[in-house]
């Protein structure tokens, strides 16, 4: 069986139910319309806030970091200034050296024109030890040395000086003699006997008794009355210990170069190749170079 629809109230007046219609979807509509409006200024503010916030923050940051580059800054230009002042020292101090130098310079400059009036200064030193040398061997120009007598217990010596004096045929007189004693020898691993200084009134007095003890020979211990083996007796002029140095090495060399006569007079050392050959004075080492 079929059924008919229900039927449902009905309005002739089509106008009125549009009219109804309408009004309900203008409301939906406006309804909505301000809720999205609500939401984006909600949205807008947020975001302006965050916005405004990380920019606060943000420009924090650079005020911070402007307030440090400003102490900074501070600082740099305060060690830029202690570093003018120094610097201005550093200058004066080195116009100070330089006006120094030029005075130095000026002062060395004249050193040099004199020093070239003058000897060097190890020239200077060898004619200092020459003359020193000299003046000690002139302190002793009245003295004679007397070699290889042999020492006894209790012996006297100005017995002994006066017998010699009397081998020779030289008188001696206690006025004659100013002192006289015996020295040790400057190695003290010699075993010779120790030498007798005398020294003389005067030099001439020296030179006499040294000339009346060459013009005899072979004079020995046993002439002088001293028991024991016999020693042969040597009479020289007292000389420096550097001259005895240059005596000997200068009698080894003129034995080396068959030089025949080498000998002391008045404290300077000569040498003498044969009788016809020039006297060489020894007064130094390089003066040995002379004997060839």
């Amino acid at each position: 069986m079929q059924r008919s629809p229900p039927k449902c109230p009905s309005n002739p007046d089509l106008s009125t139910y549009d009219n109804e219609v309408n009004i309900n979807t203008r409301k939906r509509k406006q309804f909505d319309g301000f809720q999205t409006s609500n939401l984006d200024e909600k949205l807008s503010e947020m975001v302006t806030s965050s916005v405004q916030t990380v920019m606060t923050a943000e420009v924090n940051k650079i005020l911070t970091a402007i307030s440090g580059l400003s102490k900074d800054n501070a600082s740099i230009k305060e060690s830029l200034k202690e570093c003018n002042t120094r610097l201005g020292d550093i200058d004066k101090a080195l116009n100070a050296m330089d006006e120094r130098q030029d005075s130095f310079d000026g002062r060395l400059k004249i050193l040099e024109e004199y020093a070239g009036d003058y000897p060097s200064s190890s020239e200077k030193i060898i004619m200092l030890e020459n003359k020193l040398a000299l003046m000690e061997q002139q302190a002793r120009e009245n003295n004679i040395e007397i070699c290889n007598v042999p020492e006894k217990r209790g012996e006297n010596l100005i017995t002994i000086f006066t017998h010699l004096g009397g081998i020779i045929n030289y008188k001696i007189s206690p006025t004659d003699i100013t002192s006289l004693h015996r020295v040790p020898h400057a190695n003290t691993k010699d075993s010779r006997p120790k030498n007798i200084i005398v020294k003389f009134a005067s030099r001439m007095t020296r030179d006499n008794f040294i000339a009346a003890f060459r013009s005899k020979k072979d004079i020995t211990s046993e002439n002088l009355a001293i028991t024991g083996p016999p020693h042969k007796i040597y009479v020289n002029e007292h000389l420096t210990l550097q001259n005895k140095i240059l005596f000997r090495e200068t009698r080894e060399k003129a034995k080396i170069r068959e030089y025949r006569y080498v000998w002391v007079k008045h404290g300077i050392i000569l040498a003498r190749k044969n009788d016809t050959s020039p006297v060489i004075a020894i007064r130094s080492q390089h003066d040995i170079k002379k004997i060839n």
